[in-house]
């Protein structure tokens, strides 16, 4: 009977789960054959069909049940779809705690899918309404609001909207040019981060390095000489020992950082993602814990081009230096303090996880 009970709730509330992980397979192409125009560094995935939940043989049984459910849920009617909006508005109104049980529940599938394969729930699903009646990711942004209401809600948030949390020690940067001439061109260059990944603290199926590629876009190797003088490649070739690769524009912006410090005599620098020197934010032989997702490009083909991009909306831009098995978090974004012990950080996250994906346990 306990049985019954336990996959009857899971069953009923399973239609609120959300977030995927990564697979892949492309040839390198020197442009983006769906968006000829675009520069950048990207990965291919396959793509399945937009009406049908995204099942695979490898999957765990929690993970098929999940995705079979909520695909059912959310494309059954308008009468579901007005089931949710009212359950969301009583929450958002404060006749629903925080503590509910259906909204747990969904909080704790929420995060299996995503930590389970992020792209597949990224793209395959959160981003493929189909005939679906309720939109998927509008779903996932409403119920990733109510979680900032809970109890470490703002920890929590973070968590959900960060399909990888990764502790990495990085092998080596690079950098790829986008554009030197355009005066008004935000990004002008991006650091390329060939990394190997420690700890997967969150993310179990890493994005395919094989499938990378930099489509028109300039790559150099020696990044410590200023700007580089390089030839057009498409071919990012991985070393052996790295098995992530990212990329992020120096000339993000990095919220509420205004210190002396970043402005440089010409003014021009005020809150770039840059250090305290002017050099590139991520360097060789250093560790980090970085939070990255997929960025959308196009489909074509049977396959979709994506970029992957730290989190961004922090001090350091969801990329945390670790200095002396120090995690240096500027801003105290995270709420433990801008200087955590590495162990001490990834357990703080950790114990938050065990909260969201062990509830009814």
């Amino acid at each position: 009977m306990k049985i019954k009970r336990k996959m009857f709730k899971f069953l009923s509330v399973a239609l609120f789960a959300m977030l995927g992980s990564t697979v892949s397979t492309v040839a390198n192409t020197q442009t983006l054959p769906c968006a000829p125009k675009v520069k950048g560094l990207h990965f291919t995935h396959p793509t399945y069909n937009y009406n049908s939940p995204v099942l695979l043989s490898n999957m765990p049984f929690d993970i098929l049940l999940s995705y079979i459910i909520l695909d059912s849920v959310l494309k059954y009617s308008d009468e579901a779809k007005d089931v949710v909006n009212s359950f969301l508005e009583r929450f958002n109104s404060g006749q629903i705690s925080y503590d509910n049980d259906t909204l747990n529940y969904a909080f704790k599938y929420m995060y299996s899918l995503s930590d389970y394969d992020p792209l597949i729930f990224f793209y395959n699903f959160l981003l493929r309404s189909g005939n679906k009646k309720i939109h998927p990711q509008y779903l996932f942004d409403d119920l990733v609001d109510c979680i900032e209401k809970t109890p470490n809600g703002e920890q929590k948030r973070r968590i959900l909207r960060s399909p990888y949390i990764l502790h990495i020690y990085v092998e080596e940067t690079s950098m790829w040019i986008k554009d030197t001439s355009a005066p008004d061109a935000m990004c002008k260059d991006f650091t390329v981060v060939n990394a190997k990944v420690l700890d997967t603290i969150k993310g179990k199926t890493l994005p395919n390095i094989n499938t990378l590629f930099l489509a028109k876009g300039l790559l150099d190797t020696t990044t410590d000489s200023g700007i580089p003088e390089a030839e057009e490649t498409n071919a990012i070739p991985p070393k052996s020992n790295v098995n992530l690769i990212f990329d992020y524009c120096n000339q993000w912006g990095i919220d509420g950082r205004g210190r002396d410090w970043m402005i440089l005599e010409n003014g021009e620098l005020c809150c770039y993602l840059k250090d305290k020197d002017g050099n590139p934010w991520i360097k060789p032989r250093r560790e980090y814990i970085v939070l990255l997702a997929p960025n959308y490009e196009c489909t074509y083909n049977g396959q979709f081009y994506y970029a992957l991009w730290p989190v961004g909306g922090s001090y350091s831009h969801g990329m945390y230096p670790i200095e002396n098995g120090t995690v240096m978090d500027e801003g105290n974004v995270w709420g433990w303090g801008e200087t955590v012990p590495l162990e001490t950080f990834k357990q703080n996250i950790n114990t938050i996880i065990n909260e969201i994906k062990n509830y009814g346990e």
